[in-house]
């Protein structure tokens, strides 16, 4: 196929339609969207190619020379009947290359690894839906679809779905490029074992240069998982959606995904020198953590957290055991720095062992959380909890200062739900601004210890008690110098959008075509 050939097709119904039909997905309405600090300038989900003057393809910030189909140039089978393993790695031995496949079930027999640096090389779906465009493998082991160990710039996987079936056996991509890593409108549907019958983490996009960046959009898992506790209690595991390793310097952005049902961290981002953001997706009971993150340079934004383990998916194997929305460490690396802004908590269900919505560990030092709502209707599961920095669990001693700041925070209990919402240990000239609390009773609502110099001011506190003195709402233990001013305990109620946030519908808002 020729570039012309390629462009005409594009624009009639081939991947520049059938990307640009895919833009109902998450989030919801226009005006929830939110942009990231630094503009991408690699493009979003509704971009098309396009014809420079010599007639290469542009697409996402890439050039290709040649475009392939992958029935026609390639012989691959639509059918499934035979392995695509073969001509696949010829394909990847190319650079400036972008492959097509059209509607159908690929089959892939063995992991793939490529050693080299690649430069420009796309593997595109041409169905109208993700699901047009399914990989599958027989075995019952994890297999990587694709495991980039040489880096590179420029690397495109988009518009198509990884099928797990039933069973043993999943399936991953490993891609380490120095820059312009993209994956989008990417699913993976099927069950989700364990380690001991052949899980493998769905997707690591880590970028090995400080300068460079990835983009993961509209990335879906939602199928059912078998849950097993931490692999060092019983020797088995589970695997998480997405994860970094150490060698990520880059900055990766994930936005307008939907992930479901984990047994461990549905996206394992802590613990890593580059840049994470997270920005306008939704997670759903997923257990451990929605997101295992936290430190410099890390940013949650947009995002909505559900926890209703008693409505769990129903072919989940296991029990759930501790769905943490946000767990905030560093780790080894005893970072400092970061934030959460303008989401949402809703807690319906939970077991009893899970602790709370922001879950933050000594190993992270001081953070944001900003213009976020948290609706708690589980008792015993705190809206915020800041750990001592001196006593981490998770890691090393956190790099100072230690201090949280809470701004625009509201937090609604239901009835029966009681206690501390949030919880702020060892962590010096803390600061609580503009936050409103509707809780049945607020006496101790706030917790402070051993946090001096810190301050709470220009708070609102709604019950249904008869407490009315800010000194019964707010337990401040060997925290001296802490400033209240402007306390206000009323019957008043924070209101729904008190934080600027709207209320949308967790469950309808799935990850779109």
């Amino acid at each position: 196929m020729n570039r012309r050939t390629y462009l005409k097709l594009a624009g009639a119904s081939g991947v520049a339609a059938g990307l640009a039909g895919c833009s109902g997905l998450l989030p919801g309405p226009e005006e929830d969207r939110r942009e990231t600090d630094t503009p991408s300038p690699m493009g979003t989900d509704d971009e098309e190619p396009t014809a420079t003057p010599d007639g290469t393809v542009t697409y996402r910030g890439m050039e290709f020379d040649t475009v392939l189909d992958a029935e026609r140039d390639l012989l691959m089978d639509a059918n499934g009947n035979r392995p695509i393993d073969e001509k696949l790695l010829t394909f990847m031995e190319r650079d400036r290359a972008l492959l097509e496949f059209g509607p159908g079930r690929y089959r892939f027999d063995d992991s793939h690894r490529i050693e080299r640096a690649i430069e420009n090389v796309g593997i595109v779906g041409r169905g109208d839906s993700r699901r047009d465009v399914v990989f599958w493998t027989p075995d019952s082991e994890g297999k990587d679809f694709l495991n980039v160990r040489g880096g590179g710039s420029g690397f495109l996987l988009e518009n198509v779905t990884f099928d797990h079936m039933e069973g043993a056996g999943s399936i991953g991509s490993t891609l380490r490029m120095q820059d312009r890593l993209h994956v989008h409108n990417v699913e993976h549907v099927g069950f989700n074992p364990t380690d001991n019958e052949g899980a493998v983490d769905n997707l690591s996009p880590q970028i090995l240069s400080p300068d460079g960046r990835a983009v993961v959009e509209r990335f879906v898992r939602t199928g059912p998982t078998d849950i097993v506790s931490h692999g060092h209690l019983d020797g088995n595991a589970n695997e998480g959606a997405i994860w970094l390793g150490r060698d990520h310097v880059g900055e990766l952005v994930i936005r307008n995904s939907r992930i479901e049902n984990t047994g461990t961290n549905a996206v394992y981002a802590s613990r890593v020198p580059g840049n994470v953001v997270v920005e306008d997706s939704t997670f759903v009971n997923n257990n451990q953590a929605s997101l295992r993150i936290g430190g410099k340079g890390t940013v949650v934004r947009g995002c909505r957290f559900l926890v209703d383990t008693d409505d769990a998916h129903p072919g989940n194997r296991g029990s759930y055991i501790n769905p943490n929305g946000i767990i905030w460490e560093t780790g080894p690396l005893g970072e400092t720095g970061g934030r959460i802004e303008n989401c949402e908590f809703v807690y319906r269900s939970a077991p009893e062992d899970t602790k709370a919505a922001i879950w933050a560990d000594g190993s992270a030092g001081g953070f944001a959380v900003e213009n976020t709502v948290f609706r708690m209707g589980v008792p015993g599961v705190t809206a915020i909890r800041a750990d001592d920095p001196e006593k981490p669990r998770l890691g090393v001693t956190a790099a100072k200062p230690w201090g949280v700041t809470l701004s625009g925070v509201v937090v609604e209990a239901s009835a029966g739900v009681d206690g501390a919402m949030v919880q702020i240990t060892g962590r010096p000239d803390s600061v609580l601004d503009g936050c409103c609390f509707s809780v049945p009773d607020a006496r101790g609502v706030i917790e402070l210890s051993k946090s001096p110099g810190s301050a709470i001011r220009n708070l609102n506190v709604t019950h249904d008690g008869d407490v009315s003195d800010a000194v019964d709402v707010i337990s401040t233990n060997e925290s001296p110098r802490t400033l209240l001013r402007d306390i206000d305990v009323t019957d008043t109620g924070c209101g729904s959008d008190a934080a600027g946030n709207s209320t949308p519908d967790l469950s309808s808002s799935p990850a779109g075509n």
